[in-house]
């Protein structure tokens, strides 16, 4: 009797396990990570002093879309991108849209799209030489929706969407860190390393104070 209740609880024991495993293969399978887009370079000819055109209202710009997954594909509906201006270091204007025509990526995959816009402007025209404490300064965002492909099968759609602040060059019109610049969750808003260095020196001064306070309640 005791050897067949020994054998039931090994029997239930093992399959509760078997279960588990199984679960835990199945969410792996169906987890997904988000495909990631960057900014790979962007060009404005009117900011390019070498052709003395500030009155050219082209942009151009190329897209890099990663997608990280190791077996899952990706099917990208229309990428909308949105370019603005900053006006001053918290408010921006509507410069042009532009649209990527939807795509399907394979797993570990990169792609790259690019484009050139005319711009239009809002409240400013095609004026894209606006300065804010000697530099330009884009904002660049992007929205869309995909469908991640697990094996024959397609997930329902998923919301992506980001954006970046860029800074131009205003000799060369090029962006001014070469490297791929993530569109991801920063906010649209200038912020001024000068201000930052300050806040430090600020804090360090504070630091110094309390020290020598205490050094003298001590003496």
């Amino acid at each position: 009797m005791a050897a067949e209740s020994e054998s039931c609880w090994s029997c239930c024991f093992s399959f509760i396990l078997s279960m588990g495993f199984t679960a835990f293969f199945i969410w792996l399978s169906l987890r997904v990570t988000e495909p990631k887009c960057y900014l790979e370079s962007i060009y404005v000819p009117a900011l390019n002093k070498s052709f003395n055109s500030p009155h050219n209202s082209t942009l151009l710009f190329n897209l890099k879309l990663v997608n990280p997954n190791k077996d899952k594909g990706v099917k990208y509906d229309a990428v909308n991108l949105h370019f603005r201006i900053f006006n001053d270091s918290n408010t921006t204007r509507p410069l042009a849209n532009a649209t990527v025509d939807r795509f399907y990526q394979g797993h570990q995959k990169t792609a790259h799209k690019s484009g050139n816009i005319i711009v239009t402007g809002g409240g400013g025209g095609g004026n894209v030489t606006a300065v804010v404490n000697g530099k330009v300064y884009f904002r660049v965002e992007f929205d869309t929706t995909v469908k991640y492909k697990i094996l024959v099968f397609y997930t329902k759609h998923h919301s992506l969407w980001g954006g970046a602040n860029v800074e131009i060059n205003n000799s060369s019109g090029l962006k001014v860190y070469g490297k791929p610049l993530r569109l991801g969750n920063s906010l649209p808003r200038i912020v001024s390393g000068a201000s930052k260095l300050r806040r430090g020196y600020r804090a360090l001064w504070g630091f110094l104070v309390n020290v020598l306070v205490v050094l003298h309640v001590l003496t």
